[in-house]
Order: structure tokens, then C-alpha cells, then sequence
């Protein structure tokens, strides 16, 4: 695949992947501003078939996209950079593990799941929640309403990110990865007896 190709394949991807942003799914159990999308499927795609950085730039132009058409609830893109962020570490990982030993196996998913979710859990506490928090104007007690609304074994901002945070992520790398990844070896076959990638 030459680099003209790569980059309009990349470009496709970040379209498609930045429509089915807006076709979230709430779920129950969870807060209202925690949603499922498949948006990240795209990103996956590319991270399977073109290699972990092209998956990475998938969710890169999707956010910036994203934020460019519709901009930040909480005025700057600290929404889009999470996502990015999240999107990056499921693309990337696994896309990495791939492309290395080309072939998955239990291994690969236990240690992308395991240090997504550590670095998701440093992220959100120490990033990504106190500045939406800030960025809203909110005190510690209002912030966590929603969080013990959801849980009621929330009882302070660590286990609101260990109880609610990190069990949704797990739900969204699992669900990312079981939509994503049979299409995107289904894809990678294909491309493959065309001898557009090697």
C-alpha cells in the first residue's frame, strides 16, 4: 500500500468513524454522560490493517474533526482529547500486539486490557475528570452526584473512578474489540489476496 493510499484510506476511516461518533448509547447502571459508540471501530480497522500509528491517526482527525463541527461542551476539547486518548490506547494496543507478533492471542488481550485500564484509571483521576469538573465549575460533593446516583458504593472520587470509570471502560474496550476485530481480519484478508498490503 503506498503512502497516498495509507493516507486517504486514514482520511475515509476518520470520516466514517467521526459519523457513527454521534450515534451513542447510553448505558443503564452507568451516568447519562457515559455512552457506547462503535466509532472506534474504524480506528481498529486501520490499526489491523495499516499498522498501530494508522489507527492512532484515525482517532487523532476524528476528534479534531469532531471538535472543529461541534466544539466542547465545557468550552475547551478536554471531551475530545479523552476520547482520543481512550481511542488511542484501544486502537493502538491492540494493532500493536498485532503487527509484532503478527497474530493475537490471550496474552495480547489480557496486557492491552490491563494497561488500558490502569491508564485510564491514572487519566481520569488525575486528568480528565478534574478538568471537566473545573471546567464546569463544580465543587468535589456536586461532581459525584451523578457518580453515586449511578453507584451508591460510590463514596469519594477514587472509588467514583474505580466503581463507575473503569468498569465502563472495560465494557467499551471489550465491546470495541468484539465488533472491531473480526471485520477488520475479514478486511485484512481481503486486502491481502489483492496484494495491496504485505
Amino acid at each position: 500500500m503506498t503512502k497516498l493510499q495509507k493516507m486517504t484510506a486514514i482520511g475515509i476511516l476518520a470520516a466514517i468513524s467521526m459519523i457513527l461518533y454521534f450515534f451513542k448509547v447510553p448505558l443503564p447502571f452507568f451516568p447519562i454522560f457515559l455512552t457506547l459508540d462503535v466509532s472506534d471501530v474504524p480506528a481498529l480497522i486501520g490499526a489491523i490493517t495499516m499498522g498501530p500509528i494508522a489507527g492512532v491517526m484515525v482517532q487523532l482527525l476524528k476528534n479534531i474533526l469532531e471538535y472543529l463541527s461541534h466544539g466542547s461542551y465545557v468550552g475547551l476539547p478536554i471531551n475530545q482529547i479523552a476520547n482520543f486518548l481512550s481511542g488511542a490506547l484501544i486502537v493502538g494496543l491492540i494493532g500493536g500486539f498485532y503487527h509484532y507478533q503478527k497474530k493475537l492471542n490471550w496474552k495480547s488481550f489480557v496486557l492491552s486490557i490491563t494497561v488500558f485500564l490502569t491508564a485510564m484509571f491514572f487519566l481520569n483521576y488525575y486528568f480528565i475528570l478534574p478538568t471537566i469538573m473545573n471546567l464546569l465549575g463544580l465543587n468535589m460533593e456536586q461532581y459525584l452526584t451523578s457518580f453515586t446516583e449511578a453507584n451508591p458504593y460510590v463514596t469519594d472520587f477514587r472509588t467514583a473512578v474505580l466503581l463507575v470509570i473503569i468498569p465502563f471502560n472495560l465494557i467499551k474496550i471489550l465491546f470495541v474489540y468484539a465488533v472491531g476485530l473480526p471485520f477488520s481480519f475479514k478486511l485484512q484478508r481481503i486486502l491481502q489476496k489483492r496484494r495491496l498490503i504485505t
